[in-house]
């Protein structure tokens, strides 16, 4: 039985997790809950199967592998690294791709929070997080230096989490990655790996968005 990726019916944090599976051609089935309308957004569909699922601490994204049932972000891409030999070959590679990961984590983590606020403070609340993006992306940019992945030469998980950020924060404020060179190539250079590029140009298992959950002051709406 293939393994079930279950998430919102949107990108969010599943996104990255969709495009690892991807790249390695993993069979799995990707569960994606719909939310309901306004006024309630209700959220049903996946409270109906919350728990009858045999997860340990049920909440989404949740990743069921056979007897293994995982939730929580980080122990799914730890469990995935490990399987599909993502974690790094090297000591260098495996401290480069934990650190990352890390990173990106927080910097993932303010975008939400701007994404999620009242809709009558987005546009304040938006302004000074754009400002901050050139020291955010400055960071990344001179870690990545020459490298081709975050990993240094080889691929690691962190670097389907980091691109998909960079590819969130190039739709919340356009072209504010392309002014890095380096990262404007990392982003071709993962767009071009084979199997991701069968992905990304796929009408039925491609969705540039929405973003975030109805309920998002930014990234709620369809592409």
């Amino acid at each position: 039985m293939a393994p079930i990726l279950g998430y919102w019916e949107i990108r969010g944090l599943a996104h990255s997790i969709r495009l690892l599976l991807h790249y390695k051609e993993a069979e799995f089935v990707n569960k994606m809950y719909p939310q309901g309308p306004p006024p309630d957004f209700s959220r049903e569909a996946w409270y109906s199967e919350k728990f009858n699922l045999g997860l340990d601490f049920p909440n989404l994204p949740y990743y069921i592998d056979g007897d293994v049932k995982l939730t929580e972000t980080s122990a799914i891409f730890a469990y995935l690294g490990r399987k599909y030999n993502l974690c790094g070959s090297t000591e260098d590679a495996r401290v480069r791709n934990d650190m990352v990961y890390s990173v990106q984590d927080s910097h993932r983590s303010a975008y939400v929070r701007l994404s999620y606020s009242k809709e009558s403070d987005f546009e304040a609340l938006k302004r000074p997080f754009v400002e901050s993006l050139p020291d955010r992306l400055e960071a990344l940019s001179k870690f990545l230096g020459d490298h081709e992945y975050f990993g240094g030469a080889e691929i690691v998980y962190s670097d389907f989490c980091v691109y998909d950020l960079l590819d969130t924060f190039n739709n919340l404020s356009p072209g504010c990655v392309d002014k890095y060179a380096n990262l404007k190539a990392y982003l071709a250079r993962i767009e071009a790996l084979p199997t991701l590029k069968k992905f990304l140009s796929s009408p039925e298992a491609y969705r540039k968005g929405p973003f975030n959950s109805k309920i998002a002051a930014w990234g709620s709406k369809p592409f």
